[in-house]
């Protein structure tokens, strides 16, 4: 029996997704999270084979949160299930330990599949994230998908209107180092400010 336990923070999404993973004959829902201190923990106290996560939890979320879960519980497959497309974040988490990666577009039976396929111990890759690991490094990726994965970290916290100081408080860095990733992220990205950092995130439609 797959042990699965669901995090998000949307309860129609958590409830609708568990129960029809309780339908399954081969899957058992055991817990259910709508933030990430909650998670944390329920993993501490509920043993699972499959986490289905969406990273955009209140209190601990992102990287942050898939690194923690990989750190304590580094066989756990974590399925990330995500409203962002695969373009966008897929590969950053993949290289973070996340055993699969699935847009909240996917028809149920692919999540299933992939709930499946990662309990297994295989990682789960659609088409489109196959295409994107063959095409990284070349002129095919967006300039947001050649960050690296703290420009990301601090990228992410920059389109959300948080501050370079606030930034280096969260990530626990110092205010130059955080200065430094933006401007790296500003090269990377073809822009000069970080209001343009926010309108290429909603050009690219990461907000």
């Amino acid at each position: 029996m797959i042990r699965v336990i669901v995090a998000d923070d949307h309860p129609i999404v958590r409830h609708g997704l568990g129960r029809l993973i309780d339908l399954e004959p081969d899957m058992t829902l055991v817990a259910e999270a709508a933030d990430g201190a909650e998670l944390i923990g329920i993993l501490g106290r509920h043993p699972c084979d499959v986490l289905v996560l969406d990273l955009s939890l209140p209190h601990l979320r992102g990287l942050e949160l898939l690194a923690a879960i990989k750190e304590r519980w580094p066989a756990l497959a974590v399925l990330v299930f995500s409203v962002h497309p695969e373009d966008n974040f897929s590969l950053f988490l993949m290289d973070a330990g996340a055993a699969g990666y699935l847009s909240k577009d996917r028809m149920i039976e692919q999540v299933i599949e992939a709930i499946r396929c990662v309990a297994a111990g295989r990682p789960y890759i659609t088409d489109r994230l196959a295409e994107l690991r063959h095409e990284r490094g070349s002129d095919a990726l967006a300039p947001h998908q050649r960050l690296s994965a703290r420009e990301h970290q601090v990228f992410t916290r920059v389109i959300q209107g948080m501050t370079v100081s606030a930034i280096a408080a969260e990530l626990e860095i110092s205010a130059s180092t955080a200065s430094n990733h933006v401007s790296r992220i500003r090269e990377k990205l073809g822009v000069e400010s970080n209001g343009e950092i926010v309108i290429y995130a909603v050009r690219a439609g990461l907000l």
